[in-house]
């Protein structure tokens, strides 16, 4: 596995080159389309991804030939792994979807100013320039993954051609800082999953603010499950990639009286490398929990209490 550092270097990153926004619907169409939870992770990693090569026309800055195989490497698979080609071939599920396209072209450089707004310039405007193509060394037939979500919504918008994708507006989105992808991808307790897991919780951070949800909650949401999901909780509390206001798992409690825990998503700043301790909940039978809510309510009673005797000063 690639450390954090070959992946930079790699991939040729910058500071510049950190924002990336991703449709908010993304979750919920995956999941209707696919029935494997790592191929899920997996599939929004890939859109991600693609999505981040395009936007910052890497496909002329990165010294390999950037295709399907060096984007399963970069993924944390072997390049030759065949079981989601069904995914990301031409015609295949995420085409199907509208979320890619297979195409020619592909962007060499960028631009960005307040009146054009964001340009690209592209291998097809160089075709004269013989000596430049053959410099990039790329195959007769070399074709690339065009992100459609990027500069269209929906088919609606493709067809008037009006570019209200996630590279122009916006609303409906979230934002994943590149930084994360590469500290999941470089990291084996990670991966796609523990980036898809923390890229969910960031969205609804966003939204909410903090993210209160019961696991059996979270597990619908995401479609990862039980122990799978407690293991990538687990690795992105470890990591300070998410933080957590924990609340007691009280045994023989009824489902609609138990406290779920709020996830709060933290910068790349504060991500760590080694391993940390976190809070966990404790466990607790019916009875503790009933004994202590008496005592916080005798508590508050007494507080209260203690304030009406004080003097008022009107």
């Amino acid at each position: 596995m690639m450390t954090y550092t070959d992946m930079e270097q790699l991939l040729q990153f910058n500071d510049y080159e950190s924002k990336i926004f991703m449709p908010n619907e993304i979750f919920s169409d995956l999941q209707k389309n696919i029935d494997n939870t790592s191929h899920i992770a997996f599939a929004y990693s890939y859109i991600y991804f693609i999505t981040w090569l395009y936007r910052y026309a890497k496909y002329g800055m990165v010294n390999e030939l950037i295709d399907q195989k060096f984007i399963k490497k970069v993924l944390g698979y072997n390049e030759n792994y065949k079981k989601l080609d069904y995914l990301i071939k031409q015609n295949g599920i995420l085409e199907q979807m509208g979320y890619i396209r297979t195409e020619k072209d592909f962007p060499i450089a960028y631009s960005y100013d307040e009146i054009d707004g964001l340009q690209f310039q592209y291998i097809n405007d160089f075709k004269e320039f013989t000596a430049y193509i053959k410099a990039l060394n790329v195959p007769k037939n070399y074709k690339i993954k065009f992100p459609v979500k990027a500069f269209y919504r929906d088919k609606e918008s493709e067809e008037d051609y009006y570019e209200d994708g996630t590279f122009f507006y916006v609303d409906r989105t979230h934002l994943v800082p590149f930084e994360a992808f590469i500290f999941c991808m470089t990291n084996g307790d990670l991966g796609c999953t523990g980036f898809y897991l923390y890229a969910f919780l960031r969205c609804m951070n966003q939204i909410y603010g903090g993210y209160t949800i019961p696991l059996e909650t979270l597990e619908e949401k995401t479609a990862i499950k039980g122990r799978t999901l407690d293991k990538y909780l687990d690795s992105l509390k470890k990591y300070n990639m998410i933080h957590c206001k924990v609340e007691d798992f009280v045994v023989g409690l009824g489902k609609g009286e138990k406290m779920p825990n709020t996830y709060f998503t933290n910068e790349p700043t504060n991500f760590t490398n080694i391993a940390k301790q976190y809070q966990k909940r404790k466990v607790m039978s019916v009875y503790t929990y009933y004994k202590q809510l008496e005592e916080k309510q005798k508590l508050a009673m007494q507080i209260e209490e203690q304030m009406s005797m004080l003097p008022n000063k009107n």
